[in-house]
């Protein structure tokens, strides 16, 4: 199999500061890459939830560089996502801590995506989202919000994040890839003024991990044109055959 991949967060044209974080890390060879990539978008009614958010994509990070000495050699496939899921768990835990010790709110959504061979999983809390690319965009994930009445206006309101409990309550789902498919990962400031079209006119000449950074780079530009106002996060993870 071979992928091809993208990794961009950015403040945007508006926001004094970015609370948005995103990482992808590829491991294995050539022949059978595997990769673990996370968005994490802070709520902006925590002032300091870019700390939450960093916490998240940071242990992932950590949990890949050392997952990436044992696995496929020393770890099966059903052992590594046990350690993921244990290992979101205990960072959640750790964002609940930190709110406690320092007297602060923060929390932030979270999309993990792990592609191993021709399968992916997902471990999911908030409203980021994950959609596959495949002659139209396909929403995977849920956005996890509830409706509440303000001011006599309703209002959606994040009903599920890391830091919200100590004990994590997470989406999980998954499926396989096929060769030409696109998983597309970002925060909600990538998606409210997204359409198929503008991922199709940049999918086409994805032939390496250089143009898959690109097309990323393209389609934030491209909704910060449309006068997006929030952070924007997205990854690209591009199957180019299996």
């Amino acid at each position: 199999m071979v992928v091809f991949t993208g990794c961009i967060t950015d403040k945007g044209s508006y926001k004094k500061k970015n609370q948005d974080r995103a990482v992808c890390h590829v491991g294995g060879d050539k022949k059978a890459p595997w990769l673990v990539a996370c968005v994490c978008d802070g709520i902006g009614s925590f002032a300091q939830s870019e700390i939450a958010a960093e916490m998240v994509t940071n242990g992932i990070t950590n949990w890949f560089h050392g997952m990436e000495k044992l696995y496929p050699k020393k770890l099966n496939e059903d052992t590594l996502l046990e350690d993921l899921e244990m290992t979101l768990r205990e960072l959640n835990e750790l964002v609940c801590e930190y709110r406690g010790e320092n007297a602060i709110d923060i929390g932030c959504t979270m999309s993990v995506l792990l592609l191993l061979g021709r399968n992916y999983y997902i471990f999911h809390a908030g409203d980021s989202r994950i959609y596959l690319v495949r002659g139209g965009l396909y929403q995977i994930t849920r956005d996890e919000v509830c409706m509440v009445e303000k001011d006599g206006r309703m209002k959606s309101l994040l009903a599920n994040y890391i830091g919200r409990n100590p004990q994590l309550w997470m989406s999980k789902l998954g499926d396989a890839v096929q060769e030409g498919d696109m998983l597309l990962m970002g925060s909600d400031g990538l998606f409210k003024r997204l359409v198929y079209k503008d991922v199709a006119d940049c999918a086409g000449g994805i032939k390496n991990d250089k143009k898959a950074q690109k097309a990323c780079e393209a389609l934030l530009q491209t909704v910060m044109g449309r006068g997006e106002t929030d952070n924007i996060s997205c990854i690209m993870i591009y199957i180019s055959s299996l």
